[in-house]
Protein backbone atom coordinates (compact mmCIF):
# COMPACT_ATOMS: atom_id res chain seq x y z
CA UNK A 1 0.00 0.00 0.00
CA UNK A 2 2.77 2.67 0.72
CA UNK A 3 4.56 1.44 -2.46
CA UNK A 4 1.60 2.33 -4.39
CA UNK A 5 1.06 5.60 -2.72
CA UNK A 6 4.45 6.58 -3.35
CA UNK A 7 4.59 5.85 -6.77
CA UNK A 8 1.58 7.59 -7.45
CA UNK A 9 3.14 11.00 -5.89
CA UNK A 10 6.34 10.32 -7.28
CA UNK A 11 4.41 10.72 -10.64
CA UNK A 12 2.44 13.53 -10.08
CA UNK A 13 4.46 15.92 -11.51
CA UNK A 14 4.45 13.82 -14.73
CA UNK A 15 1.25 13.56 -15.26
CA UNK A 16 0.87 17.41 -14.19
CA UNK A 17 2.13 17.97 -17.69
CA UNK A 18 -1.29 16.53 -19.20
CA UNK A 19 -3.21 19.68 -19.00
CA UNK A 20 -1.44 22.86 -18.90
CA UNK A 21 -3.51 25.09 -16.02
CA UNK A 22 -0.49 27.52 -15.37
CA UNK A 23 -0.58 27.70 -11.37
CA UNK A 24 2.17 30.50 -11.25
CA UNK A 25 -0.53 33.24 -11.35
CA UNK A 26 2.00 35.64 -12.44
CA UNK A 27 -0.52 37.41 -14.36
CA UNK A 28 -1.87 38.92 -10.87
CA UNK A 29 1.40 40.49 -10.80
CA UNK A 30 1.25 44.21 -9.27
CA UNK A 31 3.35 45.36 -12.15
CA UNK A 32 3.42 43.19 -15.67
CA UNK A 33 6.61 43.54 -18.11
CA UNK A 34 6.44 42.64 -21.90
CA UNK A 35 9.67 42.66 -24.07
CA UNK A 36 9.28 42.37 -27.97
CA UNK A 37 12.71 41.36 -29.82
CA UNK A 38 13.31 43.09 -33.60
CA UNK A 39 16.13 42.79 -35.68
CA UNK A 40 16.53 46.52 -35.02
CA UNK A 41 15.03 47.41 -32.37
CA UNK A 42 13.70 46.00 -28.42
CA UNK A 43 10.15 47.62 -27.71
CA UNK A 44 9.48 47.01 -23.83
CA UNK A 45 5.83 47.67 -22.64
CA UNK A 46 5.70 48.50 -18.81
CA UNK A 47 2.38 48.17 -16.72
CA UNK A 48 2.97 49.34 -13.22
CA UNK A 49 0.98 48.92 -10.25
CA UNK A 50 0.96 51.64 -7.58
CA UNK A 51 2.22 49.05 -5.15
CA UNK A 52 5.48 48.80 -6.71
CA UNK A 53 6.06 53.04 -7.63
CA UNK A 54 8.64 53.22 -4.91
CA UNK A 55 10.49 50.59 -7.06
CA UNK A 56 10.14 52.20 -10.62
CA UNK A 57 10.39 56.23 -9.50
CA UNK A 58 12.68 57.71 -11.90
CA UNK A 59 9.54 56.97 -14.23
CA UNK A 60 6.74 57.94 -12.31
CA UNK A 61 5.40 61.55 -12.65
CA UNK A 62 5.47 63.62 -9.44
CA UNK A 63 1.40 64.16 -9.36
CA UNK A 64 1.02 60.38 -9.00
CA UNK A 65 3.91 59.66 -6.34
CA UNK A 66 5.86 62.17 -4.44
CA UNK A 67 9.59 60.58 -4.89
CA UNK A 68 8.66 60.85 -8.62
CA UNK A 69 10.28 63.09 -11.57
CA UNK A 70 8.95 66.74 -12.62
CA UNK A 71 9.11 68.24 -16.13
CA UNK A 72 12.41 69.89 -14.91
CA UNK A 73 14.43 66.66 -14.21
CA UNK A 74 12.51 63.85 -16.18
CA UNK A 75 15.22 63.29 -18.65
CA UNK A 76 18.25 62.88 -16.19
CA UNK A 77 15.76 60.81 -13.99
CA UNK A 78 14.78 58.41 -17.13
CA UNK A 79 18.65 58.02 -18.19
CA UNK A 80 19.22 56.81 -13.93
CA UNK A 81 15.62 54.61 -14.62
CA UNK A 82 17.40 52.92 -17.54
CA UNK A 83 20.74 52.57 -15.89
CA UNK A 84 19.86 51.77 -12.28
CA UNK A 85 16.09 50.76 -12.28
CA UNK A 86 15.51 48.65 -15.22
CA UNK A 87 18.77 47.39 -16.87
CA UNK A 88 18.79 45.73 -20.69
CA UNK A 89 22.21 44.40 -20.97
CA UNK A 90 24.18 42.07 -23.61
CA UNK A 91 27.50 40.73 -22.42
CA UNK A 92 27.60 43.24 -19.70
CA UNK A 93 26.80 46.38 -22.09
CA UNK A 94 24.27 48.53 -21.11
CA UNK A 95 21.98 49.05 -24.20
CA UNK A 96 20.42 52.57 -24.00
CA UNK A 97 16.86 53.54 -25.33
CA UNK A 98 14.13 56.14 -25.18
CA UNK A 99 11.02 56.58 -23.32
CA UNK A 100 8.07 57.10 -25.70
CA UNK A 101 5.58 56.99 -23.10
CA UNK A 102 4.50 57.74 -19.57
CA UNK A 103 0.76 57.65 -18.84
CA UNK A 104 -1.60 56.62 -16.11
CA UNK A 105 -4.11 54.21 -17.91
CA UNK A 106 -6.79 52.04 -16.94
CA UNK A 107 -5.17 48.06 -16.53
CA UNK A 108 -5.51 46.25 -19.67
CA UNK A 109 -8.33 43.38 -18.89
CA UNK A 110 -7.06 40.53 -19.06
CA UNK A 111 -8.59 36.83 -18.21
CA UNK A 112 -6.83 34.82 -15.66
CA UNK A 113 -4.73 31.91 -16.66
CA UNK A 114 -5.88 29.51 -13.87
CA UNK A 115 -9.74 31.01 -13.97
CA UNK A 116 -9.98 31.90 -17.63
CA UNK A 117 -12.44 34.81 -16.24
CA UNK A 118 -11.71 38.23 -15.91
CA UNK A 119 -10.54 39.96 -12.48
CA UNK A 120 -13.92 42.63 -12.63
CA UNK A 121 -11.88 44.37 -9.29
CA UNK A 122 -9.16 45.35 -11.82
CA UNK A 123 -11.13 46.16 -14.63
CA UNK A 124 -10.74 50.91 -13.94
CA UNK A 125 -7.37 50.07 -11.82
CA UNK A 126 -5.51 52.86 -12.67
CA UNK A 127 -1.46 51.90 -13.80
CA UNK A 128 1.27 53.77 -15.02
CA UNK A 129 2.11 52.93 -19.16
CA UNK A 130 5.61 52.89 -19.64
CA UNK A 131 7.15 52.53 -23.04
CA UNK A 132 10.48 52.60 -23.85
CA UNK A 133 12.49 51.89 -27.39
CA UNK A 134 16.00 50.50 -27.76
CA UNK A 135 17.91 50.22 -31.50
CA UNK A 136 19.91 47.58 -32.06
CA UNK A 137 22.47 48.20 -34.83
CA UNK A 138 22.98 44.28 -34.94
CA UNK A 139 21.42 40.96 -34.00
CA UNK A 140 22.38 40.45 -30.27
CA UNK A 141 23.16 37.27 -29.07
CA UNK A 142 22.11 37.23 -26.15
CA UNK A 143 20.14 39.51 -23.96
CA UNK A 144 20.08 39.98 -20.06
CA UNK A 145 16.74 41.44 -18.06
CA UNK A 146 17.41 43.11 -14.81
CA UNK A 147 14.58 44.26 -12.41
CA UNK A 148 14.85 46.94 -9.73
CA UNK A 149 17.02 45.68 -6.86
CA UNK A 150 17.41 47.35 -3.82
CA UNK A 151 21.35 47.33 -2.86
CA UNK A 152 23.36 44.67 -1.92
CA UNK A 153 20.57 41.85 -3.06
CA UNK A 154 19.89 39.97 -5.68
CA UNK A 155 16.22 39.65 -5.64
CA UNK A 156 13.90 42.38 -6.29
CA UNK A 157 11.26 43.99 -4.24
CA UNK A 158 9.18 44.62 -6.88
CA UNK A 159 5.90 42.43 -7.54
CA UNK A 160 6.67 41.65 -11.67
CA UNK A 161 4.92 39.39 -14.11
CA UNK A 162 6.97 39.12 -17.49
CA UNK A 163 7.23 37.25 -20.86
CA UNK A 164 9.31 38.40 -24.06
CA UNK A 165 8.69 37.77 -27.73
CA UNK A 166 11.61 36.57 -29.98
CA UNK A 167 10.27 38.05 -33.21
CA UNK A 168 6.41 36.71 -33.22
CA UNK A 169 7.34 34.00 -30.71
CA UNK A 170 6.74 33.83 -27.41
CA UNK A 171 10.34 32.58 -25.52
CA UNK A 172 8.71 32.21 -22.36
CA UNK A 173 4.74 31.67 -20.78
CA UNK A 174 4.02 34.75 -18.32
CA UNK A 175 6.63 33.83 -15.07
CA UNK A 176 7.63 36.04 -12.23
CA UNK A 177 10.66 38.24 -12.52
CA UNK A 178 12.69 38.12 -9.16
CA UNK A 179 16.44 38.78 -10.45
CA UNK A 180 18.39 39.16 -13.04
CA UNK A 181 17.90 36.79 -16.16
CA UNK A 182 19.76 35.96 -18.88
CA UNK A 183 18.28 35.44 -22.56
CA UNK A 184 19.87 33.43 -25.40
CA UNK A 185 18.52 34.91 -28.84
CA UNK A 186 18.48 31.69 -31.92
CA UNK A 187 18.18 34.53 -34.92
CA UNK A 188 18.45 31.86 -36.99
CA UNK A 189 14.86 30.31 -35.38
CA UNK A 190 13.49 32.13 -32.72
CA UNK A 191 11.62 29.28 -31.72
CA UNK A 192 14.56 28.32 -30.14
CA UNK A 193 15.33 31.37 -28.50
CA UNK A 194 15.74 30.30 -24.66
CA UNK A 195 16.07 31.25 -21.40
CA UNK A 196 19.39 30.35 -18.83
CA UNK A 197 16.76 29.46 -16.25
CA UNK A 198 15.14 26.60 -16.89
CA UNK A 199 12.10 27.50 -14.92
CA UNK A 200 11.57 30.15 -17.25
CA UNK A 201 10.39 28.65 -20.57
CA UNK A 202 7.01 27.74 -22.16
CA UNK A 203 5.22 25.23 -22.03
CA UNK A 204 4.40 24.43 -25.64
CA UNK A 205 8.48 23.84 -27.09
CA UNK A 206 8.20 20.57 -28.92
CA UNK A 207 8.14 20.74 -32.66
CA UNK A 208 5.26 18.57 -32.34
CA UNK A 209 3.00 16.87 -29.65
CA UNK A 210 0.59 14.16 -30.47
CA UNK A 211 -2.81 13.60 -28.33
CA UNK A 212 -4.69 9.98 -28.47
CA UNK A 213 -8.25 9.75 -26.93
CA UNK A 214 -9.75 6.47 -26.99
CA UNK A 215 -13.38 6.95 -26.19
CA UNK A 216 -16.97 4.91 -26.16
CA UNK A 217 -17.59 4.71 -30.19
CA UNK A 218 -14.92 6.79 -31.44
CA UNK A 219 -10.89 7.09 -31.49
CA UNK A 220 -9.14 10.33 -32.07
CA UNK A 221 -6.00 11.30 -32.88
CA UNK A 222 -4.80 14.89 -32.40
CA UNK A 223 -1.37 16.67 -33.53
CA UNK A 224 -0.07 20.00 -32.76
CA UNK A 225 2.95 20.69 -35.14
CA UNK A 226 4.76 23.80 -35.98
CA UNK A 227 4.53 24.33 -39.74
CA UNK A 228 8.12 25.59 -40.13
CA UNK A 229 9.31 22.06 -38.57
CA UNK A 230 7.55 20.29 -41.09
CA UNK A 231 10.16 21.59 -43.65
CA UNK A 232 12.06 18.46 -43.22
CA UNK A 233 8.79 16.45 -44.98
CA UNK A 234 7.18 19.30 -47.33
CA UNK A 235 8.28 22.24 -49.39
CA UNK A 236 6.76 25.74 -48.47
CA UNK A 237 8.50 28.35 -49.99
CA UNK A 238 8.22 30.87 -46.85
CA UNK A 239 10.91 32.53 -45.29
CA UNK A 240 12.05 33.26 -41.66
CA UNK A 241 10.39 36.50 -41.67
CA UNK A 242 7.62 35.57 -44.02
CA UNK A 243 3.80 36.11 -43.36
CA UNK A 244 0.85 33.19 -43.90
CA UNK A 245 -1.47 35.51 -45.36
CA UNK A 246 -5.37 34.67 -44.73
CA UNK A 247 -6.11 34.34 -48.41
CA UNK A 248 -3.20 31.58 -48.35
CA UNK A 249 -4.25 29.49 -45.32
CA UNK A 250 -7.05 27.15 -46.52
CA UNK A 251 -5.13 26.01 -49.01
CA UNK A 252 -1.92 25.50 -46.76
CA UNK A 253 -4.28 23.82 -44.44
CA UNK A 254 -5.66 21.31 -47.19
CA UNK A 255 -2.24 20.58 -47.86
CA UNK A 256 -0.63 19.74 -44.62
CA UNK A 257 -3.88 17.99 -44.26
CA UNK A 258 -3.48 15.24 -47.34
CA UNK A 259 0.49 14.68 -46.17
CA UNK A 260 -0.47 13.82 -42.73
CA UNK A 261 -3.18 11.47 -43.21
CA UNK A 262 -0.92 9.42 -44.67
CA UNK A 263 1.55 9.30 -41.74
CA UNK A 264 1.47 8.31 -38.02
CA UNK A 265 -0.53 5.19 -39.14
CA UNK A 266 -3.11 4.59 -36.65
CA UNK A 267 -4.23 1.00 -35.74
CA UNK A 268 -7.16 -0.18 -33.91
CA UNK A 269 -7.45 -4.03 -32.40
CA UNK A 270 -4.49 -4.45 -34.93
CA UNK A 271 -5.89 -3.11 -38.15
CA UNK A 272 -5.42 0.09 -39.83
CA UNK A 273 -8.13 2.42 -40.28
CA UNK A 274 -8.67 5.14 -42.10
CA UNK A 275 -9.16 8.56 -40.56
CA UNK A 276 -11.74 11.41 -41.21
CA UNK A 277 -10.01 14.63 -40.68
CA UNK A 278 -12.40 15.97 -38.47
CA UNK A 279 -11.23 19.59 -38.21
CA UNK A 280 -7.85 21.67 -38.99
CA UNK A 281 -6.92 25.09 -36.91
CA UNK A 282 -4.08 27.87 -37.35
CA UNK A 283 -3.15 27.61 -33.76
CA UNK A 284 -0.99 30.39 -31.49
CA UNK A 285 0.43 30.24 -27.94
CA UNK A 286 -1.06 33.18 -25.97
CA UNK A 287 -0.37 33.42 -22.32
CA UNK A 288 -3.31 31.42 -21.33
CA UNK A 289 -1.76 28.38 -23.47
CA UNK A 290 -2.90 27.19 -27.17
CA UNK A 291 -5.52 29.06 -28.52
CA UNK A 292 -7.51 28.49 -31.79
CA UNK A 293 -7.44 31.57 -34.10
CA UNK A 294 -10.95 32.07 -34.52
CA UNK A 295 -10.89 34.95 -36.83
CA UNK A 296 -8.31 35.07 -39.29
CA UNK A 297 -5.43 37.06 -39.68
CA UNK A 298 -1.94 37.18 -41.00
CA UNK A 299 0.63 34.47 -38.93
CA UNK A 300 4.17 34.94 -39.11
CA UNK A 301 5.63 31.72 -40.73
CA UNK A 302 8.27 31.60 -37.82
CA UNK A 303 5.54 30.69 -35.27
CA UNK A 304 2.61 29.56 -37.19
CA UNK A 305 1.18 26.53 -35.52
CA UNK A 306 -1.43 23.86 -37.00
CA UNK A 307 -3.68 21.47 -34.77
CA UNK A 308 -4.99 18.38 -37.03
CA UNK A 309 -7.86 16.23 -35.12
CA UNK A 310 -8.07 12.76 -37.37
CA UNK A 311 -11.45 10.89 -36.03
CA UNK A 312 -11.56 6.99 -36.00
CA UNK A 313 -15.32 5.49 -35.67
CA UNK A 314 -15.47 3.09 -33.87
CA UNK A 315 -18.24 0.40 -32.78
CA UNK A 316 -18.08 0.22 -28.87
CA UNK A 317 -14.63 0.42 -26.64
CA UNK A 318 -11.31 -0.87 -28.71
CA UNK A 319 -9.06 -3.32 -26.93
CA UNK A 320 -5.83 -2.11 -28.56
CA UNK A 321 -4.88 1.42 -30.22
CA UNK A 322 -1.20 1.76 -31.56
CA UNK A 323 0.17 5.05 -33.26
CA UNK A 324 3.30 4.35 -35.43
CA UNK A 325 5.36 7.67 -35.43
CA UNK A 326 7.63 8.10 -38.31
CA UNK A 327 8.86 11.98 -38.22
CA UNK A 328 11.94 12.65 -36.82
CA UNK A 329 15.02 14.58 -38.00
CA UNK A 330 18.35 15.68 -36.14
CA UNK A 331 16.11 18.44 -34.94
CA UNK A 332 13.32 16.30 -33.88
CA UNK A 333 14.20 13.47 -31.42
CA UNK A 334 11.45 13.77 -28.91
CA UNK A 335 7.29 13.53 -29.64
CA UNK A 336 5.61 14.46 -26.29
CA UNK A 337 2.70 12.00 -26.27
CA UNK A 338 -0.12 11.26 -24.33
CA UNK A 339 -3.28 8.95 -24.13
CA UNK A 340 -6.08 9.77 -22.69
CA UNK A 341 -9.15 7.04 -21.71
CA UNK A 342 -12.08 7.43 -19.11
CA UNK A 343 -9.81 6.64 -16.34
CA UNK A 344 -7.80 9.38 -17.32
CA UNK A 345 -4.32 10.54 -19.01
CA UNK A 346 -1.21 8.82 -19.47
CA UNK A 347 2.38 10.67 -20.71
CA UNK A 348 4.57 9.23 -23.05
CA UNK A 349 7.57 10.50 -24.93
CA UNK A 350 8.29 8.71 -28.49
CA UNK A 351 12.12 8.54 -30.36
CA UNK A 352 13.10 7.41 -33.04
CA UNK A 353 14.14 4.23 -31.13
CA UNK A 354 10.71 3.94 -29.32
CA UNK A 355 8.05 5.29 -32.23
CA UNK A 356 5.02 2.99 -31.11
CA UNK A 357 2.63 4.53 -28.83
CA UNK A 358 0.22 2.12 -27.22
CA UNK A 359 -3.25 2.21 -25.31
CA UNK A 360 -4.74 -1.15 -24.15
CA UNK A 361 -7.84 -1.20 -22.25
CA UNK A 362 -6.99 -1.93 -18.72
CA UNK A 363 -10.48 -0.81 -17.70
CA UNK A 364 -12.16 -3.35 -16.05
CA UNK A 365 -15.33 -1.79 -14.96
CA UNK A 366 -16.17 0.37 -17.26
CA UNK A 367 -19.71 0.48 -18.71
CA UNK A 368 -20.16 1.42 -21.81
CA UNK A 369 -22.86 4.06 -22.67
CA UNK A 370 -26.23 2.40 -24.51
CA UNK A 371 -29.10 4.39 -25.98
CA UNK A 372 -32.08 1.70 -25.16
CA UNK A 373 -35.92 2.32 -25.55
CA UNK A 374 -38.10 3.31 -22.40
CA UNK A 375 -40.63 0.47 -23.12
CA UNK A 376 -44.32 1.41 -22.09
CA UNK A 377 -45.32 -0.88 -19.31
CA UNK A 378 -48.43 -2.76 -18.49
CA UNK A 379 -51.01 -1.18 -16.19
CA UNK A 380 -50.69 -2.43 -13.14
CA UNK A 381 -52.92 -3.09 -9.84
CA UNK A 382 -51.82 -3.11 -5.94
CA UNK A 383 -52.10 -6.56 -4.64
CA UNK A 384 -52.19 -6.24 -0.03
CA UNK A 385 -51.14 -9.44 0.63
CA UNK A 386 -50.60 -9.79 3.99
CA UNK A 387 -54.28 -7.46 4.09
CA UNK A 388 -56.28 -9.79 2.45
CA UNK A 389 -55.08 -12.71 4.74
CA UNK A 390 -56.47 -10.84 7.71
CA UNK A 391 -59.27 -9.81 6.05
CA UNK A 392 -60.19 -13.62 5.34
CA UNK A 393 -59.19 -14.37 9.21
CA UNK A 394 -61.68 -11.87 10.07
CA UNK A 395 -64.03 -13.00 7.70
CA UNK A 396 -63.62 -17.04 8.86
CA UNK A 397 -64.25 -15.89 12.68
CA UNK A 398 -67.63 -13.99 11.38
CA UNK A 399 -68.36 -17.05 9.46
CA UNK A 400 -67.74 -19.28 12.58
CA UNK A 401 -70.32 -16.79 14.80
CA UNK A 402 -73.30 -16.98 12.14
CA UNK A 403 -71.67 -13.33 10.90
CA UNK A 404 -72.44 -11.35 13.69
CA UNK A 405 -70.58 -9.51 16.43
CA UNK A 406 -72.75 -10.84 19.42
CA UNK A 407 -71.75 -13.62 21.32
CA UNK A 408 -68.12 -13.15 20.65
CA UNK A 409 -66.31 -13.91 23.80
CA UNK A 410 -63.12 -11.05 25.02
CA UNK A 411 -60.53 -13.26 23.73
CA UNK A 412 -62.43 -13.51 19.91
CA UNK A 413 -63.25 -9.50 20.08
CA UNK A 414 -59.30 -9.06 20.57
CA UNK A 415 -58.12 -11.04 17.97
CA UNK A 416 -61.41 -9.09 15.56
CA UNK A 417 -60.28 -5.83 16.74
CA UNK A 418 -56.52 -7.24 15.91
CA UNK A 419 -56.83 -8.57 12.44
CA UNK A 420 -58.76 -5.52 11.49
CA UNK A 421 -55.75 -2.96 12.72
CA UNK A 422 -53.02 -5.77 11.10
CA UNK A 423 -55.20 -5.57 7.76
CA UNK A 424 -55.08 -2.04 7.79
CA UNK A 425 -51.37 -1.37 8.87
CA UNK A 426 -50.15 -4.32 6.36
CA UNK A 427 -52.33 -2.55 3.38
CA UNK A 428 -49.04 -1.27 1.71
CA UNK A 429 -47.19 -4.45 1.90
CA UNK A 430 -47.75 -6.64 -1.67
CA UNK A 431 -46.84 -6.93 -4.71
CA UNK A 432 -48.00 -5.48 -8.21
CA UNK A 433 -49.51 -7.38 -10.97
CA UNK A 434 -50.06 -6.39 -14.67
CA UNK A 435 -53.00 -6.21 -15.90
CA UNK A 436 -52.78 -7.46 -19.64
CA UNK A 437 -54.09 -5.54 -22.68
CA UNK A 438 -53.95 -2.31 -20.28
CA UNK A 439 -50.98 0.22 -20.62
CA UNK A 440 -49.72 2.62 -18.25
CA UNK A 441 -50.52 6.14 -18.57
CA UNK A 442 -49.96 8.05 -15.79
CA UNK A 443 -47.21 8.19 -13.36
CA UNK A 444 -46.35 9.83 -9.76
CA UNK A 445 -43.66 12.87 -9.94
CA UNK A 446 -40.91 10.81 -8.30
CA UNK A 447 -41.35 8.35 -11.58
CA UNK A 448 -41.93 10.92 -14.46
CA UNK A 449 -38.62 12.53 -12.82
CA UNK A 450 -37.15 9.05 -13.39
CA UNK A 451 -38.75 8.43 -17.07
CA UNK A 452 -37.71 12.16 -18.17
CA UNK A 453 -34.12 11.74 -16.62
CA UNK A 454 -34.09 8.43 -18.38
CA UNK A 455 -35.10 10.08 -22.49
CA UNK A 456 -33.16 12.89 -21.48
CA UNK A 457 -29.81 10.91 -20.96
CA UNK A 458 -30.68 8.89 -24.38
CA UNK A 459 -31.11 11.65 -26.31
CA UNK A 460 -27.71 13.35 -25.22
CA UNK A 461 -25.81 9.67 -25.74
CA UNK A 462 -27.28 9.40 -29.47
CA UNK A 463 -24.10 12.39 -29.58
CA UNK A 464 -21.80 10.18 -28.74
CA UNK A 465 -21.77 8.63 -32.29
CA UNK A 466 -20.27 10.46 -35.26
CA UNK A 467 -22.33 9.68 -38.31
CA UNK A 468 -25.09 11.48 -38.54
CA UNK A 469 -27.34 8.44 -39.74
CA UNK A 470 -26.23 6.43 -36.38
CA UNK A 471 -27.20 9.86 -34.46
CA UNK A 472 -30.67 10.12 -35.74
CA UNK A 473 -31.32 6.72 -35.03
CA UNK A 474 -30.50 6.69 -31.91
CA UNK A 475 -32.35 9.37 -31.30
CA UNK A 476 -35.60 8.07 -32.64
CA UNK A 477 -35.25 5.56 -29.62
CA UNK A 478 -36.78 8.49 -27.65
CA UNK A 479 -38.18 11.03 -29.38
CA UNK A 480 -41.41 11.59 -32.11
CA UNK A 481 -39.95 11.89 -35.40
CA UNK A 482 -41.59 14.97 -35.81
CA UNK A 483 -39.31 17.19 -33.21
CA UNK A 484 -36.08 15.51 -34.09
CA UNK A 485 -34.27 17.94 -36.39
CA UNK A 486 -35.12 20.51 -33.85
CA UNK A 487 -33.34 18.40 -30.81
CA UNK A 488 -30.45 17.37 -33.01
CA UNK A 489 -30.00 21.43 -33.56
CA UNK A 490 -30.44 22.61 -30.46
CA UNK A 491 -28.27 20.15 -28.79
CA UNK A 492 -25.30 20.68 -31.12
CA UNK A 493 -25.64 23.93 -30.58
CA UNK A 494 -25.82 24.30 -26.72
CA UNK A 495 -22.91 21.66 -26.38
CA UNK A 496 -20.13 23.78 -28.57
CA UNK A 497 -17.33 25.17 -26.67
CA UNK A 498 -16.26 28.49 -27.48
CA UNK A 499 -13.32 29.69 -28.89
CA UNK A 500 -12.62 25.68 -29.75
CA UNK A 501 -13.38 25.44 -33.38
CA UNK A 502 -16.89 24.32 -32.51
CA UNK A 503 -15.95 21.33 -30.82
CA UNK A 504 -18.23 19.64 -29.38
CA UNK A 505 -18.91 18.09 -25.28
CA UNK A 506 -19.71 15.20 -24.68
CA UNK A 507 -22.58 14.57 -21.97
CA UNK A 508 -21.55 12.45 -18.93
CA UNK A 509 -24.09 13.34 -16.53
CA UNK A 510 -27.66 14.43 -16.38
CA UNK A 511 -29.83 15.43 -13.49
CA UNK A 512 -33.33 16.61 -13.67
CA UNK A 513 -33.76 18.29 -10.90
CA UNK A 514 -37.78 18.52 -10.41
CA UNK A 515 -40.94 17.73 -12.71
CA UNK A 516 -44.25 19.17 -12.04
CA UNK A 517 -47.23 18.15 -14.02
CA UNK A 518 -48.71 20.02 -16.36
CA UNK A 519 -52.62 20.19 -18.26
CA UNK A 520 -52.16 18.49 -21.77
CA UNK A 521 -54.72 17.58 -24.19
CA UNK A 522 -52.54 14.66 -25.76
CA UNK A 523 -49.91 12.22 -23.80
CA UNK A 524 -48.38 13.53 -20.73
CA UNK A 525 -46.94 17.06 -20.06
CA UNK A 526 -44.36 18.03 -17.54
CA UNK A 527 -42.49 21.35 -16.21
CA UNK A 528 -38.93 20.22 -15.72
CA UNK A 529 -35.75 21.38 -14.74
CA UNK A 530 -32.98 19.68 -15.17
CA UNK A 531 -28.38 20.40 -15.43
CA UNK A 532 -26.23 18.69 -18.38
CA UNK A 533 -22.92 18.16 -17.05
CA UNK A 534 -20.57 18.16 -20.57
CA UNK A 535 -16.88 17.60 -20.93
CA UNK A 536 -14.39 16.94 -23.86
CA UNK A 537 -10.71 16.23 -24.04
CA UNK A 538 -8.99 18.46 -26.40
CA UNK A 539 -5.11 19.10 -27.17
CA UNK A 540 -4.43 17.55 -23.71
CA UNK A 541 -6.70 20.04 -22.34
CA UNK A 542 -10.04 19.23 -20.47
CA UNK A 543 -12.72 21.99 -21.45
CA UNK A 544 -16.05 21.40 -19.63
CA UNK A 545 -19.77 22.59 -20.24
CA UNK A 546 -22.28 22.63 -17.80
CA UNK A 547 -26.05 23.82 -19.09
CA UNK A 548 -29.22 24.64 -16.79
CA UNK A 549 -32.40 24.02 -18.59
CA UNK A 550 -36.16 24.86 -17.65
CA UNK A 551 -38.63 23.44 -20.52
CA UNK A 552 -42.66 21.77 -21.08
CA UNK A 553 -41.70 18.05 -21.45
CA UNK A 554 -44.75 16.61 -23.42
CA UNK A 555 -44.73 12.68 -23.95
CA UNK A 556 -46.75 9.93 -25.32
CA UNK A 557 -46.26 6.03 -26.08
CA UNK A 558 -45.31 5.68 -29.43
CA UNK A 559 -44.91 1.95 -31.02
CA UNK A 560 -44.53 0.54 -27.66
CA UNK A 561 -42.12 3.01 -25.91
CA UNK A 562 -42.27 6.11 -24.46
CA UNK A 563 -41.28 9.25 -26.83
CA UNK A 564 -41.35 13.44 -26.60
CA UNK A 565 -43.14 14.38 -28.97
CA UNK A 566 -42.99 18.70 -27.70
CA UNK A 567 -40.05 20.28 -26.23
CA UNK A 568 -40.72 23.90 -25.34
CA UNK A 569 -37.87 25.69 -23.89
CA UNK A 570 -38.61 28.34 -21.28
CA UNK A 571 -35.08 28.60 -20.19
CA UNK A 572 -31.43 27.88 -21.33
CA UNK A 573 -28.66 29.11 -18.66
CA UNK A 574 -24.89 28.27 -19.33
CA UNK A 575 -23.07 28.17 -16.13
Amino acid sequence: MRKGIFIVLFLMPYFAYADFINLVQADKCETLLEIFIQEDRIVVKLEIGAQDYPWFSDVIPIEFFEGGFSSQNARTRWSRFMNHQFLLSCRNRRLTGDINAVEQRNRISRAGLYTGQTDSAVVNEKIMYVEIEYPLNSKIPELAITPPLPKGTGTTMANIGFVVYHKAVPVNDLRFLRAKERLFLDWEDPWYSYFENKDISRHHNSSFMSFLYVEPYEVRHELLGRIKDLEGWMDFKYGMDDLIEVEEQEELKRHIAEFLVKRNIVRIDGEEVKPVIDRIHFVEVQLSGIQIIEIPKPIPYSSAIIGVIFAYPHESMPKEVTVHWDMFNDKIQRIPCMSIDPAGPWPYDLQPSDSVLKWTNFLKHYKLPTVTEQKVENATVHIPLFSAIFLFMIIFLLYRNEWTLNGLSKWKKFFFVLYLLLAILAFPVGYRANIPFLTRQSYSEPEARDLINQLLKNTYRAFDFREEGDVYDKLAMCNDERLLQQVYLQTRKSMVIENQGGIEAKVDEVLVTSVQKEASEEGLAYRSKWIVKGVVGHWGHKHRRINQYDAIIKLKPIDGAWKMFDFDIIEEVRL
